[in-house]
């Protein structure tokens, strides 16, 4: 198997990379294959004009260049390959663009419905708030498309466990729920999805559910639901382990429970390790973030699925230890990892919204990102150029849920 590059080490490579240009020399290719068949095993292919932007690329995003660009399935590329008297030339933006087409198309299939304000909010807080999506091993993540997984990682901010479902839904094409506390049912993010999925003629996907930590009962009875439902319909799930938002970047995932395990084993799914990084800041917070810091972006790792049979062979106790291993190994270790870079204008953007209208500020986020949307439906181009939220409700069930939507965004 080939593994990722540390994130904190240099990427070995045969090309010369400057920049947005890297330069492979053929004879370098050749030298490289003098055991034949070792070029192949390390990318792949064996072609100069891959074997360049293979390792363009991975320099880059610091992986190994074997997994790309499969392993960064929702960035796309713009590079233009030449040759010039034995030497192979990738020139070009090596880090890419973010495309969620697969996401759109997954839903899209799924709803089997014309665009609806819905699609706008959550694809426009992908785009504002996720950086790139990293597959550390495409081709196992691959072999279990279509299948239930159970995906175990840490937690940073609040957004990321609506946008991790929608967007490991797409990749892998079977709905996935996040586990939350009850407690996040009455927060803004609760309350939106709920309003969401009341939207008239829908089907809720169930992309979040919630557990009673004061119930001993709640988290049995739900993972005995979700068990059902992975083994009938099939339903992937998404556990943040440590059940709690972390406040600096730098702490690891140190415990968790194995009853999540026992479900995936259960109802015979492998388990997917994942972790969100570059949303915390290095110094400790005093409160818990919604969105990342700075109004930046996450990085989201997805590492192998470890396989049922991997975990039945172990005793109970390495179980856990395997997981939270799998999961701290991915991406930057805690001890070197910084948050991604924050975006003050936006933020600026945001906070003038908040000076003219009376609302939160996640809605005043919100309203923000679906403002500087593309090609928005135009039942939300009507919620922003509203003066008031009731001027929407013609009676209808569309009229009703769009005032509903509009007085969160507009205030009253």
């Amino acid at each position: 198997m080939i593994s990722e590059v540390p994130y904190d080490a240099a990427v070995p490579t045969i090309s010369a990379i400057e920049g947005q240009t890297a330069t492979l020399d053929i004879d370098d290719v050749n030298a490289t294959d003098w055991l034949p068949g070792t070029v192949h095993a390390i990318y792949g292919t064996r072609d100069p004009a891959e074997i360049v932007v293979k390792e363009h690329i991975a320099a880059t995003h610091h992986v190994h260049p074997h997994i790309v660009p499969a392993g960064l399935p929702l960035q796309r590329f713009d590079l233009e390959v030449s040759r010039d008297d034995g030497l192979v030339i990738s020139t070009g933006d090596a880090h890419g663009t973010l495309d969620i087409t697969p996401v759109r198309e997954f839903w899209t299939k799924w709803f089997n419905r014309e665009p609806w304000p819905v699609e706008d909010m959550y694809y426009g807080l992908i785009e504002r708030f996720v950086n790139r999506v990293i597959l550390t091993d495409p081709a196992a993540f691959e072999a279990q498309r279509g299948k239930s997984l159970l995906y175990l990682g840490n937690h940073q901010v609040g957004v990321e466990s609506l946008l991790f479902s929608i967007i490991a839904s797409g990749l892998n094409e079977v709905p996935t729920v996040t586990l939350a506390k009850i407690e996040h049912k009455e927060t803004w993010l609760g309350r939106l999805i709920d309003l969401c999925f009341r939207y008239p003629g829908v089907a809720d996907p169930k992309v979040i559910t919630f557990f009673d930590r004061d119930d001993k009962q709640s988290l049995p009875n739900i993972i005995k639901e979700l068990a059902a439902e992975m083994m009938g319909p099939g339903r992937s799930v998404m556990v943040h382990v440590e059940g709690t938002r972390s406040l600096t970047c730098r702490t690891p995932v140190e415990k968790m429970s194995g009853a999540f395990i026992d479900m995936a084993l259960g109802v015979n799914a492998p388990v997917v390790p994942i972790r969100f990084v570059g949303g915390l800041p290095v110094d400790p917070l005093e409160t818990r973030l919604e969105f990342p810091v700075g109004m930046g972006r996450q990085d989201i790792y997805i590492g192998r699925p470890i396989l049922p049979e991997e975990l039945n062979g172990m005793p109970y106790g390495d179980r856990k230890k395997v997981v939270v291993n799998a999961i701290n190994a991915l991406g930057p270790s805690n001890a070197i990892e910084t948050p991604l870079p924050g975006d003050p204008a936006f933020d600026a953007r945001v906070n003038a919204y908040l000076t003219s209208h009376d609302v939160s500020h996640e809605h005043a986020t919100l309203a923000t990102v679906l403002t500087e949307q593309k090609d928005t439906t135009e039942a939300v181009k009507r919620v922003l150029g509203a003066s008031a939220a009731s001027e929407l409700n013609d009676g209808s069930p569309e009229g009703v849920w769009l005032e509903e939507l509009a007085t969160r965004l507009l205030g009253r």
